[in-house]
């Protein structure tokens, strides 16, 4: 079972998303309570379907899989950007009262912290 990543590293920047999703709700949540909900919202958003393609993605690994492996990385791919767009949807639909600087600051917060957890776990 090898692959280019070693999953104990993946799931620790899932790890560190979910956390980020958490303090930018308490950070937040200093504002308002609807500030806390949206920017929790907003994390979920981001952290969710990164969680969905993490575990599509990871599913199958080794040489002799490799046409799944690429595979699974594509419909991964693509899952997540339909979910990720589902979610806010679904948001600007459902959710009232919404701060929507809040919502999109998290899941930027939550975006950018990908970049940052990958760097400190040497990914």
């Amino acid at each position: 079972m090898s692959s280019i990543f070693p999953r104990q590293a993946v799931y620790k920047v899932m790890f560190v998303q979910f956390g980020l999703t958490a303090l930018s709700a308490v950070v937040a949540w200093l504002h308002s309570d609807v500030a806390a909900k949206s920017a929790l919202l907003g994390g979920l958003t981001c952290a969710i379907p990164s969680a969905y393609f993490v575990w599509r993605a990871f599913r199958y690994s080794g040489a002799r899989m490799a046409d799944k492996v690429v595979q699974s990385l594509y419909q991964g791919e693509a899952w997540k950007f339909m979910l990720t767009a589902l979610s806010f949807a679904v948001i600007f639909v459902r959710v009232e009262p919404l701060n929507v600087p809040a919502l999109f600051i998290a899941f930027m917060t939550v975006q950018l912290g990908h970049l940052a957890s990958a760097r400190i776990t040497n990914l």
